[in-house]
C-alpha cells in the first residue's frame, strides 16, 4: 500500500494542462464483502466512459479504455484494502491501494483531482519510532495505519551492555584498600549510574544519525520510560526529534498495542496542530490576512499569496479558474472542481493545505485562508 506523501503529491500535482483522469471507490480487504468490488468498479467505469463519449472527448476515452481489463482481474480484486484511486494521464497510470475508504468520483479533467489525499495526508504522517530500554532497544518505522520494526544489528547497541561492554559499572565503587583504613574515592551510585545512561544514549543518538537518513520533516518519537525522556532529549543532537514522546515502557507492549499507543498520541498532536490552526486564523483575521470569501481566496491563490488553504472535507464548488481575469470560469465539458483547482494551486505555490470536517470548521462557507501577506 503507498504512504500518501508530499512526494506524492508534488507528483500529481505537477500534472496538468492535458487530459486526465481520476478515479476513487471504497474496496474491501475481505471476502464476501470484496467480491462486490469488481462490480462497483464496473459501474464507475461505465459511468466515466458515458460522460466522455456524451462530451466527445477522444482522448480522455483513449485514457480510459485500458482500464477495462480491471473489471475481469480477479487477483487484483482479491488483494484489496479499504479504498481506491486510479490516476490516468496521457504518461501514466498510477493505481494507489487507500488506507481508507474514499467517496466515490469520478473525475474528467486536465489535471487530476488530488483533494482527497490531503486529509490522509494531514493524518498520515510518516515517522521513525525509537524504543527505547536499557535492556532492549528497536527501531521502527510506520504511520497511522502499520509500524514495522528496522534491522538495527551493527548500526545501534541493542542494549546498554553491547553499547558500554567492560566499561560498564558493575558496583559503582571506584576504590582501593589499605589495610587499616576504609573505602575511599566512593562515587555515589546514582551518579555511576548517570554517566552510564548519558553514555549509553549518545551512542544511540549517533547511530540513528550516521545509519538512518531520515528525511528532515519526518519526526523522530521516542517511546521510553517517562524518566529516560529528560535525559535523552537533553543528549540527542538529532534535528528529527520532536516535541511528540510516548512515555511508556515500549518493550512491554505487543506491537498492535505500540501501533495503537502511537496512533494515540499522533491524534493527540494532530487536535493540538489543528487548535493552533484555528487560533492563527483568528489572529489573521484581525490582520486582514484571512479570507472566508471564495472570490478573494481564488485571487490571492492565483496571486502566490496563501499560506494556509483550509477546506471543509467532501466541498467543492462546480467551476474552474480563470488565471488571466483571477476569477472563477466555467468549462462545461470537464469535470472542474473550484476547490481541487484551489488546493492545486496553493500547493504549488509552497503552501499548506489542511482538511478539516464540517463541525471543525470555525466558518460556514467551509473555506478559509491565511494569507502569507
Amino acid at each position: 500500500m503507498q504512504t500518501i506523501d508530499l512526494e506524492l503529491l508534488k507528483e500529481l500535482t505537477g500534472i496538468q494542462n492535458e487530459p486526465c483522469i481520476s478515479l476513487y471507490m471504497t474496496t474491501h480487504k475481505v471476502h464476501p464483502a470484496s467480491a462486490s468490488d469488481s462490480i462497483s468498479f464496473k459501474n464507475l467505469y461505465k459511468k466515466t466512459l458515458h460522460y466522455i463519449q456524451e462530451h466527445k472527448l477522444s482522448k480522455h476515452e483513449t485514457l480510459l479504455k485500458p482500464l477495462e481489463k480491471l473489471i475481469e482481474d480477479k487477483s487484483f480484486w482479491d488483494n484489496g484494502s479499504h479504498g481506491l484511486a486510479i490516476f490516468i494521464s496521457t504518461d501514466d497510470t498510477k493505481i494507489i491501494r487507500l488506507p481508507e475508504e474514499v467517496q466515490e468520483i469520478s473525475c474528467v479533467a486536465n489535471a487530476f483531482c488530488i483533494k482527497p489525499l490531503f486529509k490522509m495526508y494531514n493524518e498520515n504522517q510518516n515517522y521513525y519510532l525509537l524504543a527505547l530500554g536499557l535492556d532492549s532497544v528497536k527501531l521502527y518505522t510506520g504511520d497511522k495505519h502499520q509500524i514495522e520494526e528496522l534491522e538495527i544489528e551493527g548500526k545501534l547497541p541493542l542494549s546498554m551492555k553491547e553499547a558500554l561492554g567492560d566499561q560498564l559499572t558493575d558496583n559503582h565503587f571506584h576504590a582501593s584498600v589499605v589495610e587499616g583504613a576504609g573505602l575511599h574515592g566512593y562515587m555515589e551510585k546514582s551518579q555511576e549510574e548517570d554517566i552510564d545512561m548519558d553514555r549509553f544514549f549518545r551512542k544511540i543518538d549517533k547511530g540513528i544519525l550516521e545509519h538512518f537518513d531520515i528525511p528532515s520533516k519526518t519526526p523522530l518519537l521516542l517511546a521510553a520510560l517517562p524518566e529516560h525522556h529528560t535525559d535523552f532529549v537533553r543528549i540527542s543532537k538529532n534535528p528529527n526529534l520532536g516535541p511528540v514522546q510516548i512515555p511508556i515502557n515500549p518493550h512491554s507492549l505487543s506491537h498492535s498495542e505500540l501501533l495503537k499507543k502511537v496512533q494515540e498520541v499522533m491524534g493527540e498532536a494532530l487536535d493540538k496542530r489543528k487548535k493552533e490552526l484555528l487560533e492563527r486564523q483568528q489572529l489573521a483575521t484581525q490582520e486582514n490576512l484571512s479570507s472566508t470569501e471564495i472570490t478573494d481566496i481564488v485571487r490571492d491563490a492565483i496571486d502566490g499569496k496563501v499560506d494556509v488553504l483550509c477546506i471543509e472535507n467532501g466541498k467543492s464548488i462546480k467551476g474552474a479558474l480563470d488565471v488571466d481575469n483571477r476569477a472563477i470560469g466555467e468549462d462545461d465539458n470537464l469535470n472542474t472542481d473550484v476547490i481541487n483547482e484551489l488546493v492545486r494551486t496553493v500547493f504549488n505555490f509552497g503552501g499548506d493545505v489542511v482538511v478539516l470536517d464540517q463541525e471543525e470548521m470555525p466558518t460556514t462557507d467551509g473555506i478559509f485562508t491565511i494569507n502569507r501577506y
